[in-house]
């Protein structure tokens, strides 16, 4: 990846003089210049107003294809703690360079009686009108910028956001847009990886209604749509992709820190509406995140495996951007099997519950699993045998294993029989407690807020987080690293990551700050000293393994296993181990059968397959028990794919779709051919040696390469 950035002026000092901004035929001559198209290379953004009001931007060109209509401006609202909200502007200046403006615009803050913060009573807190006018200054900078990437170059441009608002702190913005390339929405198509309920690749019709925020096809449990904007890269993508015709965009934050978003278009609008709204420390002087938008231009109309290919290098790149500020590394999945016992069931056992288990894993290993996944044994509502109320094993008092359940000894047992067969041991932490834990009576200035003053626990009622900024992060994280160290620990699944974690703002702290870079700071430090992770959401800080995908019939889930079938784009969830809401076992030749594990693991796509040894008692939810192995009947089938993908992976580092979805080519590190997983007969084109990893058969190609639905081949 190169990037140029091109010669960029001084910013603009904030003192200009107003300039009169009317409707066009009315402007004076310096008006006019003032309110002209900002041409920044092959960009030209045109500047919208309502009667003498700016609106924002317009229509922005690349060369001369719109990138939005234009219909609604681009703009960017905000509220202050003392009770204004900033969205009306005037304009005034705008400061253009050859490769570089600004666009400097002033608000004058209305009355906002309501905040956002709630009394007692859970009304919304009161703000008195004010005599003295209370303003605010925006800058919005924007440079031009040429990036290579994967070999493919894009311009772009590089915009932030700049708040000046004297005796008026605020600590989020709101960025309102809408993308949609040549005008109108209808013909695009955009890929997301994230946990909401579109396409994750999603072709967009004129009449097309659809959003991402976070969905539950059912009426219960707390109601079907849990958050409305999910966090960049903890549940939203962390980059926006669209593509048509000839042309690809992608928008994203290197730095997003707690940035939620949400993508929607309706039925009636030929619009896609982009929300993002951008979190931090309370402050007068505020700079948003900086965002890029890239544009690539391809010689032809760009073809489906084509677009593909370009989101699968964008998100890779994008990642690492992300994830390298915190010394965190990209993680691979690997197959893994959950294996634990719920309340009822771990309560017959005590102790013993780790024999079976333990006894499982040579047989496990031989079936080419590398990952096992336990939870349940805290000191918890489960262990304490006088729980103030009824809870479950989710429901912990801190991270330390309890006695009852064979303490810390019992997990080293489980470790050191997974490390001495080739396996790792991963185990469930999470960023909250129960609200009985014993050190929110310590400490409760420790309980995170939530806006209304009462502790954050993400509508389930038993759960609390913590304040990660407080020393309640150094104490949490101090628990973490001994547990993990003394139990020899591989690996975490973070329960709740998203809406008990990284979503958390700290709204009773001076500084109403969020906590994301704090928790991400900490994976890295963990990730350093050999411990990965498994958060539980779509994510690029470890391997994402969320429930996802519900089968026809399936009252609760998110996506349809069987529009991700047709639409043949797995391939987007590349790095992730989804999970399935379904009655009874999803690992069935009905539901994800060993063909569609295969094709899964193709694309670098790896489930883990629940299991339950225990066959000493029978389950107390026999509805929703695993066999006793992973995959039941069809294990040995299972079994077949994972050493195939065991031995290839190590050589696949960039993955290639190709015309028809035949197969998948995978790319070394050195960007040779390296690994084709076939799905259907084709022919690969390859001159050398060629290895066969199911059945061990060895050729050499003269220039092309015959494959069948499948077989896995090694190159070279």
């Amino acid at each position: 990846m190169t990037t140029t950035s091109f010669p960029v002026a001084e910013p603009p000092a904030t003192t200009s003089q107003p300039s009169a901004v009317v409707q066009p035929q009315s402007l004076t001559a310096s008006a006019l210049s003032l309110s002209a198209p900002i041409r920044l290379g092959p960009f030209t953004l045109h500047l919208a107003f309502e009667g003498e009001r700016f609106a924002g931007l317009g229509q922005v060109l690349f060369e001369t294809t719109p990138l939005r209509s234009g219909q609604l401006p681009w703009l960017f609202y905000t509220e202050s703690e003392s009770g204004a909200r900033f969205t009306r502007f005037t304009l005034r200046d705008v400061v253009r360079h050859q490769h570089d403006a600004s666009i400097v615009f002033e608000a004058e803050g209305e009355w906002l009686p309501r905040i956002q913060e709630a009394d007692a009573m859970g009304d919304a807190r009161f703000r008195t009108r004010r005599v003295a006018p209370r303003k605010a200054l925006f800058t919005w900078n924007l440079r031009q910028i040429q990036e290579t990437i994967a070999g493919n170059a894009y311009m772009g441009l590089a915009m932030q956001l700049h708040v000046s608002s004297p005796g008026e702190p605020i600590h989020w913005v709101i960025e309102d847009t809408t993308w949609e390339i040549g005008g109108e929405a209808a013909g695009a198509v955009l890929i997301q990886q994230d946990t909401s309920t579109i396409d994750l690749e999603q072709t967009v019709a004129a009449d097309s209604a659809f959003s991402t925020i976070e969905k539950f096809f059912t009426k219960g449990w707390g109601g079907a749509y849990p958050m409305d904007m999910m966090p960049r890269a903890a549940g939203a993508s962390p980059l926006d992709f669209q593509t048509k015709g000839d042309l690809a965009i992608t928008l994203f934050a290197e730095r997003p820190s707690l940035t939620r978003a949400r993508l929607e278009k309706f039925a009636d609008e030929n619009v896609i509406h982009y929300t993002d709204r951008a979190f931090f420390a309370l402050t007068e002087n505020a700079v948003a995140p900086e965002r890029k938008l890239l544009v690539y231009r391809h010689p032809a109309p760009l073809q489906r495996h084509e677009w593909r290919n370009l989101w699968l290098d964008l998100f890779v790149e994008v990642r690492a951007r992300i994830t390298r500020p915190f010394g965190f590394e990209p993680e691979i999945p690997r197959p893994g099997t959950w294996s634990h016992l719920w309340d009822n069931d771990l309560h017959k056992l005590g102790p013993g519950w780790i024999n079976e288990l333990r006894d499982a894993i040579p047989n496990l290993a031989r079936l080419g699993f590398r990952d096992v996944f336990t939870h349940g044994v805290w000191d918890s509502i489960t262990s304490d045998p006088n729980p103030k109320e009824k809870g479950n094993i989710c429901c912990p008092y801190q991270f330390t294993f309890a006695e009852s359940f064979g303490g810390v000894a019992g997990m080293r047992v489980l470790t050191d029989t997974a490390r001495a067969a080739g396996m790792e041991l991963f185990q469930w932490f999470s960023f909250h407690l129960s609200k009985h834990a014993p050190v929110w009576k310590e400490h409760p200035d420790w309980v995170l807020r939530e806006a209304n003053g009462d502790p954050w626990d993400g509508n389930y009622g038993s759960l609390w987080s913590g304040r990660y900024r407080s020393g309640y992060g150094e104490w949490t994280q101090k628990i973490t690293r001994d547990t993990c160290a003394e139990a020899k620990l591989d690996g975490i699944f973070w329960d709740s990551y998203q809406n008990l974690g990284v979503t958390c703002v700290d709204w009773s702290a001076p500084d109403k700050a969020p906590q994301a870079e704090e928790i991400w700071k900490f994976q890295g430090e963990l990730q350093r000293l050999g411990i990965r992770h498994r958060p539980e959401i779509t994510t690029i800080f470890g391997v994402s393994s969320v429930a996802m995908f519900g089968f026809e019939g399936d009252s609760f889930r998110r996506r349809l296993w069987a529009d991700t079938v047709r639409n043949d784009d797995i391939f987007a969830l590349m790095d992730c181990s989804p999970a399935y809401f379904t009655k009874g076992y999803p690992f069935t030749a009905q539901k994800i059968s060993p063909e569609k594990y295969f094709w899964m693991c193709g694309h670098r796509v790896v489930s883990s397959m629940s299991s339950r040894p225990w066959v000493s008692i029978a389950p107390a939810d026999p509805e929703h028990a695993a066999p006793p192995v992973p995959g039941g009947e069809l294990a040995e089938e299972y079994a077949r794919v994972n050493h195939m993908y065991n031995a290839a992976v190590e050589r696949m580092h960039r993955l290639r779709l190709v015309e028809g979805g035949t197969h998948t080519l995978w790319l070394d590190a050195e960007d040779r051919s390296a690994v084709v997983w076939a799905f259907k007969t084709a022919t690969v084109q390859h001159s050398g040696p060629a290895r066969e990893l199911g059945s061990g058969r060895t050729v050499t190609a003269a220039g092309t390469l015959a494959v069948s639905a499948g077989e896995v081949w090694t190159l070279g």
